[in-house]
């Protein structure tokens, strides 16, 4: 039985690719933690942002460099996909390059020792056809549900539609059982996830909803929180939108990427909103009946960020007071309507996304005070034997992105969830006693 390496990048959508071919895969290979150990080395690349570009060429030549005579290094997903032919010929330590497209031929690829380049032309994604059994590869109790692949809004900057194509929607009832086979191997925690979540079914014929599939999930046995990630903004101002969180098992939490405030800067990033309604769509969310928590996505440095633009961003982060905030420095990227357009140079956006993460930590601090003496539910996720605790995390703390809630004097297991008092609290993290 061959015996796989698998190192995924980027983001949660490429680690359920990962768990989707380990499924496809299983009978024929197993998995091995360590690459020495390895038939197959292979890499789930990304190729959004250059810093990402980087990570995964970085990874694949630290690999290949590793490579033992019987060892084939497969590169698979983003990278293949967008830069095919140029990357086979700049990467010789590579034996097989699988983009996106053709991600579901992986199984009969290594059956038959393939090599080279296998990938469609253009943009394009894989999505399996029936729901395939998965082990979640998160820590702990909580799984990831992609629900759609690629993406039909055309951002300037953004090169996901270049790579990923268009929005495919999976089926509700494929993606109800998906996640009933989830939830019965252990998952008490759903996370949705798609490049635009609250597009998901348009596409479907006939059309579905996204509060039609919440439903449906929300009457599985056995799960316990789902948590809706990658919504975009305008889709707060929709009719529906409030009714999501009073679905049971719905974690109040919202994950909304507005990239920035600046009018000047949304237009130039084709975001199909203004500064003044990116405002009136967080004070929505914060006025929701249920206490929600806000994360938030900006991009700086983007053409047409000028010091005001910026300088706006600042104090909209500052007195907006959102839970959570992510930051990226804008790279130009090949084929995007942005490219060619003058920007900031790339110390100046670093410098800025440095700025804001510094305020935002300064943000975080102040609100994560307020849940001290308070008691939350809190989902156990792992044993951290090292130091002998037990970490888990609350309903406003995403897996991988947020921070972590630290249990002391626990008698838990993986799975539990219990009610914790948070007696410690720091920028991102929680110390609590059951």
């Amino acid at each position: 039985m061959n015996k796989l390496f698998f190192v995924t990048l980027g983001c949660a959508k490429n680690r359920v690719d990962t768990e989707w071919l380990v499924s496809l895969l299983r009978g024929t290979a197993e998995l091995v933690d360590e690459p020495d150990k390895a038939d197959f080395l292979l890499v789930n690349t990304c190729a959004f942002i250059e810093d990402a570009r980087e990570e995964s060429v970085d990874t694949l030549l630290e690999l290949g460099a590793r490579k033992q005579p019987h060892q084939r290094l497969i590169v698979l997903g983003c990278l293949p996909q967008r830069y095919s032919a140029d990357l086979a010929q700049s990467l010789p330590e590579a034996d097989l390059l699988v983009g996106t497209s053709r991600l579901g031929d992986l199984p009969r690829l290594l059956a038959e020792k393939a090599t080279g380049l296998h990938a469609d032309p253009g943009a394009g994604s894989w999505l399996p056809e029936t729901p395939l059994p998965r082990a979640s590869t998160l820590s702990g109790p909580a799984a990831y549900l992609k629900v759609a692949e690629g993406c039909d809004r055309r951002c300037a900057y953004c090169a996901v539609p270049l790579i990923r194509g268009p929005r495919r929607s999976l089926p509700l009832a494929h993606l109800v059982e998906e996640a009933r086979l989830l939830v019965e191997a252990g998952a008490r925690e759903l996370n949705l996830i798609a490049q635009d979540l609250s597009s998901w079914g348009r596409d479907l014929s006939p059309p579905s909803r996204l509060i039609d599939l919440v439903r449906e999930l929300s009457a599985l046995q056995g799960l316990s929180w789902i948590r809706l990630l990658y919504l975009y903004p305008t889709a707060v101002l929709e009719p529906d939108f409030a009714e999501l969180f009073t679905v049971p098992r719905v974690v109040p939490y919202v994950d909304m990427p507005l990239q920035h405030v600046a009018t000047t800067v949304l237009e130039a990033m084709g975001r199909g909103y203004d500064g003044p309604i990116a405002r009136e769509v967080v004070k929505m969310v914060q006025k929701l009946p249920q206490h929600v928590f806000v994360r938030t996505t900006f991009l700086v440095g983007h053409p047409g960020e000028t010091e005001e633009a910026f300088a706006e961003l600042e104090a909209f982060v500052k007195e907006t007071g959102f839970h959570h905030l992510g930051v990226f420095a804008y790279s130009p990227e090949e084929g995007t309507r942005a490219h060619d357009l003058p920007c900031a140079d790339r110390a100046t956006a670093e410098t800025r996304r440095d700025r804001l993460m510094a305020l935002q930590q300064k943000v975080s601090t102040r609100l994560v005070k307020k849940l001290k003496g308070r008691t939350v539910q809190v989902l156990v996720e792992k044993f951290d034997a090292e130091n002998w605790i037990w970490t888990g995390r609350h309903a406003g703390q995403a897996p991988e992105v947020d921070g972590h809630v630290i249990l002391t004097n626990c008698d838990c297991r993986a799975g539990d969830f219990i009610p914790v008092r948070i007696v410690e609290t720091d920028a991102y993290d929680l110390v609590g006693t059951p």
